[in-house]
């Protein structure tokens, strides 16, 4: 029926009605009026939201509408003394049937809404859970920080706009012993408690694994973030023997670069610290 264009049902009941008129027959224009029902009831029955949720109250409307036009066509014909209780009939069989119909619709309308409210509401659980697999995904699961993943996403996108900064590589020292001294869940509650301190200097934080982290700072001083975060770290070097080795590799549109490369020279230079942390503590020694 939806391939049917408008103009080529215009052209169709416009011929019928000619047709009509040329024939001799008996009330045509009633009898049109019967036909243009009886294919509008079709129409609206051969509906998508009908056919998806079928209406009882539909096909009785349109069985009850479609007789009582019938009557109203054969009340014209039969002699007076049927016509009188015909004409009663028809007139109460349609106002039935146009009940029934309208009730179809009401039901189908209200039947449209839940649906659209079902769709609108599944879409918004679909965006909730992309949005918590994406957090799951750049996200370390023991800190809460940034994972490997969501470094790289991010110095990428600082590093295609052009903007300045240094990269900061961390590695957490003698960190191994106090797994093996305390237990893991120790060693994890040292980890967390490393990230509440990057946390708290308000630095941009990742954990890329182990007992490794990276922070990217803006227009602070390296250097001095760096001390200041080993000062804030000296109740984690008094309860457990650990200390911060900390990496620098700046960047800037002036110096392209790719997040690798960025990673391996704060990599290399944060062992270049530790290098020479561990002379000075043999040399007081």
């Amino acid at each position: 029926m939806d391939k049917i264009k408008n103009w080529h049902w215009i052209i169709l009941l416009v011929a019928v009605h000619i047709l009509m008129d040329t024939l001799p027959i008996s009330e045509g224009g009633d009898l049109y009026a019967l036909l243009l029902t009886s294919l509008v009831l079709i129409y609206i029955q051969s509906e998508p939201i009908f056919q998806a949720n079928p209406s009882k109250h539909l096909s009785l409307g349109i069985g009850i509408y479609w007789f009582a036009l019938l009557f109203d066509y054969f009340d014209k014909l039969v002699p007076p003394p049927w016509a009188e209780p015909l004409d009663i009939l028809d007139g109460l069989l349609l106002t039935i049937g146009f009940y029934f119909i309208g009730l179809a619709f009401v039901n189908a309308t209200r039947t449209q809404k839940q649906l659209i409210t079902e769709y609108q509401n599944e879409i918004q659980r679909s965006n909730q859970l992309k949005i918590e697999l994406e957090r799951q995904a750049n996200t370390d699961e023991l800190t809460g920080l940034g994972n490997r993943r969501a470094l790289f996403y991010t110095l990428k996108q600082k590093l295609e706009a052009g903007e300045t900064g240094t990269l900061l590589y961390i590695d957490v020292n003698n960190f191994k012993p106090v797994n093996d001294r305390f237990g893991h869940e120790t060693g994890d509650l040292v980890l967390k408690r490393c990230a509440d301190k990057f946390k708290s200097a308000g630095a941009v934080a990742f954990r890329i694994g182990g007992d490794e982290f990276v922070i990217l700072l803006s227009h602070e001083d390296p250097k001095l973030w760096a001390l200041n975060l080993c000062r804030s770290a000296t109740d984690l070097a008094q309860d457990y023997d650990i200390s911060l080795s900390i990496g620098l590799a700046p960047f800037s549109p002036h110096n392209p670069t790719t997040p690798d490369a960025l990673l391996e020279q704060a990599d290399k230079d944060m062992y270049s610290e530790k290098q020479s942390s561990r002379r000075r503590q043999e040399n007081r020694r």
